[in-house]
């Protein structure tokens, strides 16, 4: 499969063109809006409910984004999608919410929050049901090499990439899968289609290799012009926030 244009030529909102100043926070419908209306892709989060509904959302626990105790994990979808983000009108959104709001209108970069801690399988699999009869453009993207895997196996179709940083910098990995982590990526498990790479460890083998196979590298999460004109001459496309890179050049 070819990579889809738009993964090297439209820059990418992380978690949407969000400002929480202006009541638009990270992960909303509102972000995902105004990101489509802007021209830019965007970048977003899903985790499972208790009910294995895939939800939009970053965090694991619920405190930082909902100003609840709690995990996503283990909250019903019906109770998580009353929940305001911040102190906004927005709530917690699931992925079908975004697909119906989008509507094909911009291109969506889901990154599935498992890190290889969590089976590999359910999530995976919610995701790529939701996307079955989704007629937009989109990708999916992991920090583990084993979701990668699983859709390169169960749904070929969607274009998949590997998100990776410095060894030893991903906190939610301790010591042995850290380790583990690096060895999938040096024998390319899952054969990505494309790199994610952490903006401020650029370049790295993994990306020098990628590039060099024909292999696209984004970055993230790249928060100024001077800081994506560091990065431009290791990666192709900026997954950007705080700050809005030209639509085209």
């Amino acid at each position: 499969m070819a990579v889809p244009r738009w993964l090297t030529g439209l820059p990418v909102a992380h978690r949407g063109l969000h400002e929480r100043g202006a009541g638009v926070p990270e992960n909303s419908l509102a972000a995902f809006r105004a990101a489509a209306d802007a021209g830019y892709a965007m970048e977003l989060d899903v985790r499972l409910s208790a009910d294995d509904t895939v939800m939009v959302f970053h965090d694991a626990r619920l405190d930082r984004l909902a100003g609840r105790p709690g995990r996503v994990i283990e909250t019903a979808a019906a109770d998580l999608r009353q929940m305001h983000l911040h102190d906004t009108a927005e709530t917690i959104p699931t992925l079908a919410d975004v697909l119906a709001t989008v509507a094909g209108r911009a291109p969506l970069l889901i990154e599935l929050k498992n890190y290889g801690n969590d089976p590999v399988g359910p999530l995976e699999a919610g995701v790529a049901a939701a996307l079955a009869d989704y007629r937009g453009p989109v990708a999916v993207q992991s920090f583990a090499p084993a979701v990668v895997e699983w859709f390169r196996r169960h749904a070929p179709h969607l274009p998949r990439g590997q998100i990776a940083t410095k060894a030893g910098e991903l906190k939610e990995l301790d010591a042995p899968g850290q380790h583990q982590l690096a060895a999938w990526l040096e024998a390319g498990h899952g054969a990505p289609q494309f790199v994610a790479y952490d903006v401020g460890y650029l370049p790295s083998p993994l990306t020098i290799r990628a590039r060099a196979e024909g292999r696209p590298v984004l970055s993230w999460t790249v928060r100024s012009a001077a800081q994506w004109a560091r990065a431009k001459a290791h990666a192709d496309n900026p997954i950007f926030e705080n700050w809005r890179p030209p639509l085209h050049g």
